[in-house]
């Protein structure tokens, strides 16, 4: 089911409730996106996402705000887990972890319904997974036992969330609609206890922290507006004027700048962070996606997919170059830690991109449907997962589960996909375990 289906059904899904707003990955009145680009709209992801994703997604850190998946550093601590997040068709969501020196699956830990976005702590203790079940919108999970913790309470479903540097707190947004502000609560990870909700403004979908850990960015969809959050004090600021939908953010190394992409407007917004002053936007393609910058921070790629192209941005000078073509829907990118290669998942395959010359290589085939993408920390892996598929046999329904499909990248030869969860609609997020 791709994701376009499932912002739909969300948005039917949440149509006859109250006007908590937007609940999931993107949904509700402008039905943005869920999964990997695991954001919130309305209520949710991009998670995302997402996811979104996916996202979400990222996804997305994905998302996968919808947030560009973070550069990985050689010098990061190996990881030892990969969690998968599962959207199960009539009944509660799924974690699937799998243990990256076997590139086995374990066995899945239950999470809430249809479950949108997944963040870890710094330490790699604690594993967040958002949920739009009103019951469970927030799943801890100790990650040295894989056992689920008792659910952290923040009302009518949960979306798109961050962790700070620090590791201290988690950011969730909860909810909102056109004609109430939402919100983000923040969650103290020591003791999994929700903050006082800060209102920010409508339709909330992104969220990220700047790499100072100062400020939290939350992305208003339907007022072209960027709230920041002061992570000091959980005060919103004065928000930012960006452009149409701001839909994801990715940020310079150095921490300087961010960068908003704004999906309707099709254009990217650098934002001075020490100022929150926005600059000119930048011209990129329709319907763009998600954002990400290269370690030595001089070029970033924009995933356009309402036009199947890449559009490579100059940072220096925050001019656009010629898009690039890829495959079909772009949903999620990564780029390896030594900054010479982006991938580019998209619904058709994952294409490599040289970023030295900007051209895509040979696509490379996975699974069922490209969703969500993460790079290890040594640059040698990239694990790319794949959503399901459904298909007639027999006069039947069948649906093929999602996988995780682990690419080597000297070669960018795919490996045997693992799969992840029965009945999967997933996978809806990725996320490494250090």
């Amino acid at each position: 089911m791709d994701e376009r289906t499932l912002r739909d059904l969300l948005a039917r899904a949440t149509a006859a409730e109250p006007p908590i707003g937007p609940i999931a990955g993107n949904a509700l009145a402008a039905g943005i996106r869920l999964r990997r680009r695991r954001r919130i709209q309305g209520s949710a992801a991009s998670v995302a996402a997402v996811a979104v994703v996916a996202t979400a997604i990222p996804l997305l850190n994905g998302a996968l705000g919808h947030t560009a998946p973070p550069v990985a550093k050689p010098t990061s601590p190996a990881p030892r887990a990969l969690y998968v997040v599962n959207q199960n068709p009539g009944g509660p969501g799924t974690v699937t972890p799998i243990s990256l020196a076997t590139d086995t699956p374990g066995k899945p830990i239950p999470v809430g319904r249809q479950p949108l976005y997944i963040a870890v702590t710094p330490d790699g203790k604690t594993a967040y997974v958002s949920s739009i079940d009103t019951s469970q919108p927030v799943t801890p999970i100790n990650t040295a036992t894989n056992k689920p913790e008792r659910p952290v309470d923040l009302g009518p479903g949960a979306g798109m969330m961050t962790i700070t540097r620090n590791g201290r707190t988690a950011y969730v947004v909860v909810t909102g609609s056109q004609t109430q502000p939402g919100t983000v609560r923040p969650i103290a990870t020591a003791t999994n206890k929700p903050g006082k909700p800060i209102k920010v403004g409508y339709n909330p979908i992104s969220i990220a922290v700047t790499p100072d850990g100062k400020t939290v960015y939350v992305g208003n969809y339907n007022t072209s507006l960027v709230t920041p959050i002061n992570t000091a004090t959980n005060k919103p600021g004065r928000p930012i004027r960006t452009g149409r939908g701001p839909d994801a953010f990715a940020f310079a190394p150095d921490g300087k700048t961010a960068y908003v992409v704004n999906q309707v407007d099709g254009t990217v917004t650098p934002v001075n962070i020490a100022t929150n002053v926005p600059g000119r936007p930048i011209k990129v393609g329709k319907d763009p996606y998600t954002m990400a910058v290269t370690p030595d921070g001089k070029t970033g790629y924009v995933l356009n997919n309402g036009a199947n192209t890449v559009t490579p941005i100059n940072l220096a000078t925050n001019t656009p170059g010629r898009p690039i073509t890829v495959g079909g829907r772009p949903i999620a990118i990564a780029i390896t830690p030594n900054g010479n290669t982006a991938y580019v998942v998209s619904y058709s395959a994952t294409t490599p991109i040289a970023t030295a010359t900007n051209t895509a290589g040979p696509p490379i085939k996975t699974g069922n449907r490209g969703d969500g993408i993460v790079i290890a920390p040594d640059g040698k892996t990239a694990y790319v997962a794949d959503s399901s598929k459904e298909f007639v046999r027999g006069g039947k329904l069948v649906m093929r589960p999602g996988t995780v499909t682990p690419i080597t990248l000297a070669t960018n030869t795919p490996g045997r996909p693992i799969k992840v969860g029965k009945d999967s609609y997933g996978p809806a997020a990725l996320a490494l375990v250090p």
